[in-house]
């Protein structure tokens, strides 16, 4: 009933913080951990949490000490710029990967990646995505695990320890305490630390309870989660799969790339055919997949929505949300020079480039056109 309905939407989030699975802002919170700009723990820390208030009375004495030590002792290694380094993206964007982060990451890294003047480049993650594997897997990608899991079982740290030990990062980075990555394992890594009040800090777990009050509770799991074979974060010997959770895809119509969010996509349709629906809007293909006339089998494909063409680049969620209501989620592909929200799944296929309004092939693509997808 609509009475049932709405007690279900105002239940469903019922705490300040950001969506509990691996959506764009805990993926990007995570990444800014594993760059080194942020404390161990901050990745993954639930908000209300009362651990939380040393993370921040920490952060705000740790900004002043980094101020002070560069423009009083013109000490540059305290810049961001010297902190983030290439080899930090590199590594950021390999924990990106194997927790099957949101596609919106790869834009957010690659913007910032300019911004800091660094040579970080599309043709950087794919090269990445090709030796990764995926060690955890959160919501969306699963309905097991969610973002208070991953820290109960040693959060980005955690991740990192394993990524270390498959020989995957690169160990000469520095984080903002001025610890180096094997320091930061040994310290922080819930799987080689000997300090008890790291173990209790990643203990620290959900109330159950309705609060929007910052610090508010501190609850704690009875145990860490310590199983790299089942577990929420595996070993490479356990991995989810060989291959990590993020993509790169080239094709006729993305000579430039385009990114799938391969956690997300159910083994079944790794390799999808199909006849092509073009909608020229994300309007128009929500009115398409509602109104019956997307059916199994099809490949949709929404255009004119990225950076130039939306303009801006909005977030679509309706339409692979719509395809997944419809029981369309394993039956149907999603194509876009448009990007996706965080909370996607399914074979959705974004920031597909050259974009349409750039004159890339996407625009030439007619109804009934037979598309390949082989990831």
């Amino acid at each position: 009933s609509d009475s049932q309905s709405d007690q279900v939407e105002r239940s469903a989030c019922p705490t300040c913080g950001s969506c509990s699975g691996m959506f764009t802002a805990n993926s990007m919170n995570c990444l800014t951990e594993a760059l080194g700009l942020s404390q161990p723990g901050n990745g993954s820390l639930l908000a209300t949490h009362a651990d939380r208030k040393q993370l921040f009375l920490n952060a705000g004495k740790r900004i002043v000490e980094l101020t002070k030590r560069y423009y009083e002792q013109n000490d540059e290694s305290a810049l961001p710029r010297n902190i983030a380094s290439k080899a930090a993206f590199e590594n950021a964007m390999t924990l990106d990967i194997a927790m099957g982060g949101s596609t919106n990451t790869v834009l957010h890294l690659l913007a910032a990646a300019q911004e800091a003047e660094i040579d970080f480049t599309m043709s950087d993650i794919d090269k990445l995505s090709r030796k990764v594997p995926q060690l955890c897997k959160v919501a969306p990608s699963t309905q097991k695990y969610h973002m208070e899991d991953v820290h109960r079982a040693g959060g980005v740290i955690g991740i990192l320890g394993e990524l270390d030990r498959a020989g995957l990062l690169n160990r000469d980075v520095k984080n903002v305490l001025g610890l180096t990555l094997p320091q930061t394992l040994e310290q922080y890594d819930v799987m080689l630390t000997q300090d008890d009040a790291v173990k209790n800090m990643f203990r620290a777990g959900p109330a159950g309870i309705r609060t929007t009050q910052a610090f508010s509770q501190d609850c704690r799991w009875d145990s860490l989660d310590d199983d790299r074979a089942n577990g929420c974060i595996r070993s490479l010997e356990h991995a989810y799969s060989k291959d990590g959770g993020l993509a790169v895809l080239y094709g006729n119509f993305a000579e430039n790339g385009c990114i799938v969010k391969t956690a997300g996509v159910d083994d079944s349709i790794l390799k999808f055919t199909g006849p092509a629906k073009v909608y020229e809007s994300q309007d128009d293909a929500v009115e398409a997949i509602l109104g019956g006339k997307v059916v199994a089998g099809d490949v949709v494909v929404i255009r004119y929505e990225g950076p130039k063409g939306g303009p801006g680049m909005q977030e679509m969620l309706y339409p692979t949300s719509f395809l997944k209501s419809m029981g369309l989620g394993k039956a149907c592909a999603l194509i876009t020079d448009g990007r996706f929200s965080g909370g996607t799944s399914g074979l959705s296929i974004g920031h597909v480039s050259p974009e349409a309004a750039s004159g890339g092939s996407i625009g030439l693509i007619e109804d009934g056109d037979l598309i390949a997808i082989d990831i």
